[in-house]
């Protein structure tokens, strides 16, 4: 170990909470008569199809109530409408999302002159359900607002709803299926001339029993008349969520883009319809260039309990670079069919995490992993490929995978009781990220936060072939640097498309892109074009966020190999254009292998966020070990459990710089129109955090000393850690940088958009001290705000004068974001004082004799 290791923060000071920053533009919103015009004949509509729906039902004695869901599309939040919604009898609260929308003659932004401003507007979708009581209530409401009357105590809220409505309409059946992947899915079936069609139906969560029993019952009677067959229902409480998994046969669907009538589509009770299947990974083609290494193994048994969770694909254990290293659990018994030869990616993600690149040849991990398969062979493919299988949920399979892990099952002990990183590299791709937080994100969210464990979720990969705007001829002549920059204008032109997939917007979870680069030495020949000409600058493939409500996502990036183009020789209508080489061989990442003929001792080379993912999770177990050493220097003992994956979580972001990328970007992408929202919203996007430097995390230097805190804090409380300034730095001309990075975990509030129950944020309280590091670097500082990670940077060059004894005052804040929060909130706090080499000022030093007091947390 490194003879200066990190420090340890003194117990701070309880205090209350900072003020934190608000505020959002000036909204014009049209007046009352105007609503009127505008929403009237819609509301009529509604009421009129209540009035027709409710002489259908005349003759029915059952006392049931038909019920729709309504969707209320409004300009700007309206805080704690659910209580409003919830004092009119028969309405229900059912969602709250996020939505963009554009301007118009009636809602505008205002600026600071009273000008309007041509931007797109924040919005909100209400989604409740109604039923006939409630649609005349609703409709007494309405006119009450119309004409301009009080509204009784606890209803004023429909008042400012109906004030921000932009319009108000049934949810459909083209809501049930947009952006589901279900119309491609079912397409690809009837290509493959497929019988059967296996999909999710996600109904409307309902809190009441009965009304989710009812909304079952409704669904397994539609199933039953198509002579389907509903293979297993899932709910989920503590995320809101209740799906029933369906095999029908696919005539069902005939003509389904032209028909509108189809029972299960129509139904009220289904909020979406989804494929199954799509959390798949494929690989390149087997090439002669497949390697062998070692004949045998050569690793030791080792009896100590792993803190490492990999959910994947089966690996092969008694391939020579895993034999006595994974521990593997498979209750669902998916061994028994899962040939050695499909066991490629479980394999190569327990070689990246044991070893990482073997190219590399760095050290092995101290401990085993604990691997539970998640994935099967997807017979369908005409190559090997690995998928969730379709005869089960991706979210109760991971689910109960993670509870197995942590808690008893009958007479059996939990699985794995220590672990605190699971690693899912892994994606669905008919989920990319849009606006609202998918179940399964949501489930991380709530799983970590339970049981203080640190997911690590990959971004996804998007193999897209790249269309450059630029005339193929002179892309012939085109020197390295200018091809890149025409490589991430064409990656952002199809950002769109290269959105993270759930769950990687999970906000407790750290979301981990791919970086361009690797340990192998090949050079590239031929008609192959390495794009990326910047050592560290994301990969062409790896998928981009931003995640929900635009907080920074991926958070960071990690190495993912070198992925090479070939390009298209006649191109696309006269533009360059390259085509993704799919190889085994280098450049790439090499990782352990299942070959051929029974052999457990080759390997090849792959690429792609999974690999990226995978050397976080590694780097997040050797912090692990790192981190129980230091501890016990300063302690005797090892680190606190509850704490030690938020600490993780902070410690693998603490390391995270934009470096030079940071200059493509700029060279590339920005503009005058731009510039205000840059590092928001297009540099993060990105880069996240940026790419990771394991070497600064722990090892400090003389110019350089890193601080480590961590508690839990309350609503409305606040802490004040001490950071103690140099003397020697005073009056001194030079770099002097100051990097703090806060981490938490959150408990979720699924009916609230806002989400997160808490939010947490760090400021400085003394700013005449914190001058000297004047300069903000690297990103956003409102963005760095949105998520469960704050990562800043700071910078000064003048020369300040102290005196002895100056110290820093940073305060760690708690608020309620989304409503309910009434848990205390673990968070760790990580502080870097670096200047620069040429000064030669032992700072470490100085500040360690200065720290008196190190923090003590009791477990």
């Amino acid at each position: 170990m490194s003879e200066k290791i990190m420090l340890m923060l003194s117990e701070p000071t309880i205090a209350d909470r900072g003020k934190g920053r608000g505020g959002s533009s000036r909204k014009n919103f049209p007046s009352r008569d105007r609503q009127g015009q505008r929403l009237g004949p819609k509301f009529a509509r509604l009421f009129s199809a209540v009035e027709n729906q409710r002489a259908s039902m005349v003759n029915d004695m059952s006392g049931h109530f038909p019920e729709q869901a309504l969707v209320l599309e409004t300009v700007d939040p309206v805080e704690e409408f659910i209580k409003a919604v919830q004092k009119v009898d028969g309405l229900e609260w059912l969602a709250e999302w996020n939505e963009t929308m554009e301007a118009d003659e009636d809602f505008y932004c205002i600026n600071k002159d009273g000008d309007k401003e041509e931007k797109s507007l924040g919005g909100r979708l209400f989604l409740i359900m109604s039923d006939q009581r409630a649609m005349q209530e609703l409709k007494s409401l309405w006119e009450a607002y119309i004409a301009g009357q009080d509204f009784p105590r606890g209803f004023t809220k429909w008042r400012d709803v109906f004030t921000r409505l932009k319009n108000i309409r049934e949810w459909d059946t083209e809501d049930r299926l947009h952006n589901t992947g279900f119309l491609e899915d079912w397409e690809e079936r009837l290509r493959l001339e497929e019988e059967e069609i296996t999909f999710e139906i996600e109904l409307w969560y309902r809190v009441d029993d009965q009304k989710r029993r009812d909304a079952s019952r409704e669904i397994r009677r539609i199933i039953s008349e198509t002579h389907g067959q509903v293979l297993k229902e899932v709910i989920i409480p503590e995320i809101r969520y209740h799906s029933l998994l369906i095999k029908t046969p696919i005539a069902v669907f005939h003509n389904l883009k032209e028909r509108q009538d189809i029972s299960i589509i129509k139904c009220d009770y289904v909020m979406f319809i989804r494929p199954v299947g799509q959390t798949l990974v494929d690989y390149p083609k087997r090439e002669e260039h497949i390697e062998s290494q070692l004949e045998t193994s050569t690793n030791e048994l080792l009896e100590i309990e792993p803190v490492i969770a990999l959910l994947d694909g089966l690996p092969l254990q008694n391939h020579v670079y895993l034999a006595n290293r994974v521990i593997i659990d498979d209750p669902d018994g998916f061994e028994s069919d899962y040939p050695a030869k499909y066991r490629i990616h479980g394999t190569a993600m327990a070689s990246l995490i044991l070893y990482g690149e073997l190219d590399e040849q760095a050290e092995l991990l101290p401990r085993p992993i604990y691997c539970r398969p998640i994935m099967k062979p997807d017979y369908r493919a005409f190559e090997e490929r690995e998928c969730v299988p379709e005869d089960t949920l991706s979210i109760d399979l991971v689910y109960r995978a993670v509870r197995r892990m942590f808690e008893s099952e009958g007479d059996e002990s939990p699985a794995a009781p220590r672990i605190k990183i699971i690693n899912l590299s892994m994606g669905d791709y008919s989920r990319p990220f849009d606006r609202t937080m998918s179940p399964w994100a949501r489930l991380l969210d709530y799983l970590s936060y339970k049981y203080r464990v640190l997911f690590v979720v990959s971004a996804g990969n998007c193999p897209q072939d790249l269309y450059l705007d630029i005339p193929r001829d002179e892309f012939t002549t085109m020197d390295a640097s200018d091809i890149e920059k025409f490589v991430v204008e064409s990656i952002h032109n199809t950002s769109v498309h290269r959105r993270i997939l759930s769950p990687a917007e999970s906000m407790n979870a750290l979301t981990v892109g791919a970086i361009h680069s690797d340990h192998s030495q090949q050079q590239v020949r031929g008609r192959l074009k390495d794009v990326i000409n910047t050592s560290g600058f994301i990969s062409p493939i790896t998928r981009v966020g931003l995640g929900i409500r635009n907080s920074i996502k991926p958070d960071i990036l990690f190495p993912g190999g070198k992925q090479l183009y070939v390009e298209d020789m006649v191109g696309y209508e006269g533009k360059a254009l390259l085509r993704m080489f799919r190889n085994s061989s280098a450049p790439g990442q090499k990782v352990a292998y299942p070959g051929g003929d029974g052999k457990i001792n080759e390997v090849l080379y792959t690429r792609g966020t999974s690999n990226a993912n995978a050397l976080a999770t590694r780097t997040g177990g050797l912090l692990y070990e790192k981190l129980n050493q230091i501890y016990s220097t300063y302690f005797g003992e090892e680190f606190p459990e509850p704490y030690v994956a938020v600490v993780l979580k902070s410690l693998l972001v603490h390391g995270a710089s934009w470096g030079e990328s940071i200059n493509i970007l700029n060279k590339a992408l920005r503009t005058r129109e731009n510039a205000k929202i840059f590092r928001d919203k297009i540099a993060s996007r990105y880069l996240g955090y940026g790419a990771v430097n394991t070497d600064r995390i722990f090892e400090c230097t003389d110019s350089r000393v890193t601080l480590l805190g961590f508690k839990e804090i309350g609503k409305e409380e606040g802490h004040i850690y001490t950071i103690p300034l140099p003397s020697i730095m005073s009056g001194k001309v030079g770099m002097k940088r100051l990097t703090i990075t806060l981490a938490w975990f959150t408990p979720i509030n699924a009916d609230s958009q806002k989400y997160r129950k808490a939010s947490l944020w760090f400021d400085a309280i003394n700013n005449k001290e914190f001058a000297c590091f004047s300069k903000r670097k690297e990103a956003d500082d409102k963005a760095v705000k949105r998520g469960t990670l704050q990562h800043e940077v700071f910078e000064g060059e003048e020369a300040d004068v102290f005196v002895d004894g100056t110290n820093l005052l940073i305060k760690v804040s708690c608020k309620e974001d989304a409503m309910g929060l009434t848990e205390k909130i673990p968070y760790s706090l990580i502080v870097t004082l670096e200047v620069a080499e040429e000064l030669e000022l032992p700072i470490y030093n100085e500040v360690r004799t200065l720290i008196t007091s190190p923090v003590v947390v009791q477990p």
